[in-house]
């Protein structure tokens, strides 16, 4: 398969994914409000809420890595994991973050990521468009990788094991990324 066919196929793979019910721009926006109004609110001064979404997207990299690295082993091993392996992993995810010192290891390099501006409301306009970009970027792959394993799939995503995993996870990677910056800038100009 050529490199054109292969994102062809990961374009109409997010595609499906995207035109679910869930991914509709109004919901979208509004999940997001939601979830960074909920933060702020329990934050009770910006430097909190600034670390509340230090933290979420911290955990959203991490999430995101973690499912990739399960979708990297399926096509390495050219052999589908179930659904339910793959929901079962990421469900147990949360647990071992809240069991380690995760945070304390891995909010520093983040951090630079996350607190730009010079004045405290341009860091918070930053932190929270990082925030709902790693958001969409998380959301995206992960359901990317549940349509890939999903049963009735299985037969055209077979295409997928022709190529190293290296390079599906990059064009993948690059799809959500630059989906999700699309659908941001969407966002921002309904507001």
């Amino acid at each position: 398969m050529s490199k054109e066919l292969l994102n062809k196929y990961t374009a109409e793979v997010l595609g499906v994914v995207i035109n679910q019910p869930h991914w509709k721009k109004d919901e979208l926006t509004n999940r997001l409000k939601q979830v960074l109004d909920e933060m702020r609110q329990n934050a009770g001064s910006q430097e909190v809420y600034l670390e509340s979404i230090l933290r979420n997207v911290t955990f959203l990299f991490e999430n995101t890595r973690r499912a990739i690295s399960l979708l990297k082993l399926c096509i390495e091993e050219e052999k589908f994991m179930t659904q339910e392996s793959f929901q079962q992993a990421m469900v147990e995810f949360p647990k071992l973050v809240n069991e380690s010192n995760f945070f304390v290891e891995n909010m520093p390099r983040f951090k630079e990521l996350v607190y730009k501006g010079s004045t405290i409301e341009e860091q918070v306009a930053h932190a929270e468009s990082v925030y709902c970009n790693s958001k969409l970027v998380n959301d995206m792959a992960v359901d990317f990788i549940g349509t890939f394993l999903h049963p009735n799939n299985r037969e055209f995503m077979t295409n997928f094991m022709e190529y190293a995993s290296d390079v599906i996870v990059d064009i993948v990677m690059q799809f959500c990324r630059n989906y999700s910056r699309l659908m941001i800038e969407e966002m921002h100009l309904k507001n």
